[in-house]
């Protein structure tokens, strides 16, 4: 007995591509990224609490959960890699803000991000913290370009740039690189 097989047509592989796309359910609802972004926001705010206390293990605890909740935010992968080198953990601290650096450098591709030097500079800190440095001064020397006469990029360089961020006592204190320090 012979098994006949059944090659669906294009349009039946496309409902078929469709229908498992939802069922592996490929984009969260509105109100529950809304509700997670919120948790985290709230997160964030309970670990600002914890740090202000020096409670360095809740504080990492805090802001691991935050960035499981809205892992696009960039800022709660750097808080919670400065926590974790406060708390004597470099290893971890550097994968969170490697993961800090993917993200800035995601938001800094958006149309927003054009006309908003905020997460270019966000990348420079974080290039620096890890210790990249001839990456995080090939990325400051493009900023006039990419920014002509914004006054943020103005006080970066007028203030001294990466060499004066790297002689502030609280950027040495959460560097990991040796070319950091």
């Amino acid at each position: 007995m012979e098994r006949e097989f059944y090659l669906p047509d294009r349009s039946g592989c496309l409902l078929l591509a469709f229908a498992i796309l939802i069922l592996a359910g490929c984009g969260e609802p509105p109100a529950e990224q809304s509700r997670r972004s919120r948790e985290a926001e709230l997160l964030a705010a309970e670990a600002a609490f914890a740090i202000n206390l020096r409670d360095w293990p809740r504080a990492e605890q805090t802001l691991a959960r935050a960035t499981e909740l809205d892992p696009a935010r960039a800022d709660l992968w750097l808080s919670l890699g400065s926590t974790r080198v406060r708390a004597g953990r470099k290893p971890e601290a550097r994968e969170a803000y490697l993961k800090a650096l993917r993200a800035f450098e995601q938001s800094g591709d958006t149309a927003a991000a054009k006309s908003d030097p905020g997460p270019t500079l966000a990348q420079i800190r974080t290039l620096a913290l890890l210790g990249r440095m001839p990456e995080a001064r090939s990325l400051a020397a493009e900023l006039p370009r990419r920014f002509p006469a914004h006054p943020l990029i103005r006080a970066f360089r007028e203030s001294g740039g990466v060499d004066q961020m790297l002689q502030e006592p609280a950027f040495r204190e959460l560097a990991l690189g040796a070319g950091a320090r």
